[in-house]
């Protein structure tokens, strides 16, 4: 079972506006070349079948909409400490989330049990849980090239212990964007 986080942060390390909205995005996207195209993102999505995003996250991705829904149909898990009849899961992915409240390990074990081989990990306190597990394999980063000065970071203060990363490769965009791609190096 592989898991692999993609996600966007500013260069001060912020993944979303203290609000939770990520609309700062909004230009980098609208600005991207033909050549750009969506940076990869679809070819990684292509290779998931299932998300695990936090709740936070799948409310914020629930709020924009399902004209710019970005996950087709791919099973997602929403990870979560609240009761699931709490969380709002509108009828139409009704069938393909649900919410789940196990430990890292457990759910990328449950996930290779029901033959899922790619995991998605979303959302800033999910993707830190599953790196302090060791449940990450690897990291896409992409860098805006903006100074948010607050929000939601991606790494809090002193919530993961070190892990060391091999780099994989980098890619800039003509939107001033910066992908780097890393893999996370293996205890010994």
């Amino acid at each position: 079972m592989k898991a692999s986080v993609y996600i966007a942060c500013t260069l001060d390390g912020y993944i979303a506006a203290p609000d939770g909205s990520v609309g700062f995005l909004d230009q980098y996207q609208s600005s991207a070349s033909a050549e750009d195209g969506d940076m990869g993102f679809g070819a990684f999505l292509d290779s998931v079948d299932v998300l695990v995003m936090g709740r936070k996250t799948w409310d914020q991705v629930v709020s924009f909409g399902e004209e710019m829904w970005p996950y087709g149909d791919r099973t997602i898990w929403i990870w979560s400490r609240q009761d699931p009849s709490a969380i709002h899961i509108p009828d139409i992915r009704a069938k393909q989330a649900k919410v789940i409240s196990a430990a890292p390990q457990d759910i990328l074990r449950l996930a290779e049990n029901e033959g899922l081989c790619h995991a998605y990990i979303d959302g800033g306190t999910t993707i830190r849980q599953f790196l302090t597990c060791g449940c990450v394999d690897e990291l896409i980063l992409t860098q805006v090239p903006l100074l948010l000065g607050d929000g939601v970071p991606l790494f809090a203060s002193g919530a993961n212990e070190q892990k060391r990363l091999e780099h994989v490769r980098t890619t800039a965009y003509s939107n001033g964007l910066v992908q780097s791609h890393y893999r996370v190096a293996k205890e010994t």
